[in-house]
């Protein structure tokens, strides 16, 4: 269905996770990509990344149980792999190896057989023009994104030490949205969020991984970095600019280069 959609270019009013549109393309999966997903295990991953576990007891193997459709199997992400334990020297390819069991390999079959279809009707020569946010705007158009609304339904957190509505970098974030077209609005929001979708109802309606989440802004103090995003908690984290010019050019990069690191609040 979804690939005779495409052919018969029929826009489809569904959205899928990231990982779901690397399949169809063939791009590897990422530790990043279990995020839309499991929030809570992707925060897990990041742990183990950003902190030394040598003289931690985590009593980790390259052996994991898994979930296949309601049965708990124990999986070995390598050869061995239950009598390799995870250093901090390999914990890198431990994460990768755990975020391809979680995202692919336990679900390998299902995942061909419904490749082998789509491919019949639109060959993956054609499908890999695309990157995975031109694929979900192909497959399930453009969104009439409402400025006003968004603005309207946003909130600014680090208490004293954040934003506010009347703060200039605000000011002047709010008036690069109202000048920003529409695919740039979804490029925004797909970047902040994971989805170019707004929810029926609007943004009021946006949710999280916990449910209602509220589209949210936070200051980052470092001004040299480019603007990230937790996109489990629909959270933009902007540096603090010095004009509406380099806010400019900083959001360009991030939402149309996309960002190779995700942050976890």
């Amino acid at each position: 269905m979804m690939a005779l959609a495409i052919f018969h270019q029929h826009l489809l009013n569904v959205y899928f996770t990231r990982s779901f549109y690397k399949h169809i393309l063939g791009v590897p999966v990422s530790y990043k990509d279990v995020e839309s997903i499991d929030p809570d295990f992707a925060k897990n991953l990041q742990w183990t990344l950003d902190n030394n576990i040598d003289d931690l007891d985590l009593d980790l193997t390259f052996a994991v149980e898994t979930d296949v459709f309601g049965t708990a199997e124990e999986r070995e992400l390598l050869e061995g792999g239950k009598n390799i334990t995870v250093s901090d020297t390999n914990k890198h390819k431990y994460v990768q190896l755990v975020a391809e069991m979680k995202l692919s390999a336990a679900i390998q079959s299902q995942i061909q057989h419904f490749l082998n279809g789509f491919y019949s009707i639109v060959p993956h020569s054609l499908i890999a023009l695309f990157n995975q946010y031109e694929l979900e705007l192909l497959m399930s158009g453009l969104p009439e994104i409402d400025p006003d609304d968004w603005q309207a339904n946003t909130e600014y957190s680090g208490g004293e030490d954040g934003y506010t509505d009347d703060h200039s970098v605000i000011k002047w974030f709010w008036e690069l949205v109202h000048e920003y077209s529409q695919q740039e609005r979804a490029l925004l929001l797909q970047f902040a969020t994971g989805s170019s979708r707004v929810p029926m109802g609007g943004f009021c309606n946006l949710v999280g991984a916990s449910g209602i989440q509220k589209f949210t802004i936070t200051r980052e103090s470092n001004s040299d970095r480019l603007p990230s995003a937790s996109t489990c908690f629909n959270l933009l984290k902007l540096p603090e600019y010095s004009s509406k010019r380099i806010i400019a050019d900083r959001l360009s990069v991030a939402i149309h280069c996309g960002s190779q690191r995700f942050d976890f609040a």
